[in-house]
């Protein structure tokens, strides 16, 4: 946005004009000052629009269910990251659960009744933060299980994998993209007009009470 805020003329500069052109150069500053503000109004509000979306998708998308916003209504100003810190907890617990689980379908003959009780404790792990589509995957595999049934073992637990992985991409893009938002929220025009113009309000319509236009 730099360049438009030096495309501004001081009071001086456009009362130099001829009084017949004043009218013409005064309305087309006038627009563009609104092309500024427009322009920089969305570059500030832009992030916290794209934060919001991010989050709703993960809900219209069945990724997360009720027990996150549960999270998020424990979130505070004392534990700002609360929700978070509490998402990393699991990635970082289930990693070895996951890893459990590969390597007793490697051993043969399979235990299905360890493999049942190890994804017992990540659905339930999962579950403290609300991943819907896994814990769905989850129990499809507990079922195959308790059949016996390695193929259908194996192939869901590919599944409870990238689903596992996916939501945790997402996760990390959204909390990202929510602390851009707190970054850029305490930006406003008139900050921005100072820093790169050194104008104020008055100086920038000073053209209007000074000089008024026929």
């Amino acid at each position: 946005m730099h360049q438009f805020f030096h495309l501004y003329m001081t009071h001086a500069t456009i009362c130099s004009f001829p009084i017949e052109s004043r009218n013409t150069i005064f309305f087309f500053y006038l627009s563009l000052a609104s092309c500024c503000f427009f322009f920089i109004t969305m570059e500030g509000n832009q992030l916290p629009c794209q934060a919001s979306y991010m989050r709703n998708a993960l809900f219209s998308q069945g990724y997360l269910d009720d027990q996150f916003l549960q999270l998020e209504d424990l979130q505070d100003e004392a534990n700002p990251n609360f929700v978070e810190e509490v998402v990393k907890l699991f990635y970082s617990d289930s990693a070895r659960l996951i890893q459990n689980i590969e390597l007793t379908l490697e051993n043969t003959p399979w235990d299905f009744e360890k493999l049942d009780n190890i994804m017992h404790q990540y659905k339930g792990s999962s579950s403290s933060i609300g991943t819907k589509k896994v814990q769905k995957e989850c129990t499809q595999f507990q079922e195959y299980c308790k059949v016996e049934n390695i193929d259908g073992c194996m192939r869901t637990f590919q599944e409870v994998k990238q689903e596992h992985a996916s939501l945790k991409r997402k996760l990390e893009n959204y909390f990202q993209c929510d602390k851009n938002k707190a970054a850029s929220s305490s930006a406003d025009l008139l900050g921005a007009a100072s820093e790169y113009g050194k104008l104020d309000s008055t100086q920038l319509f000073s053209v209007v009470i000074v000089d008024p236009i026929d």
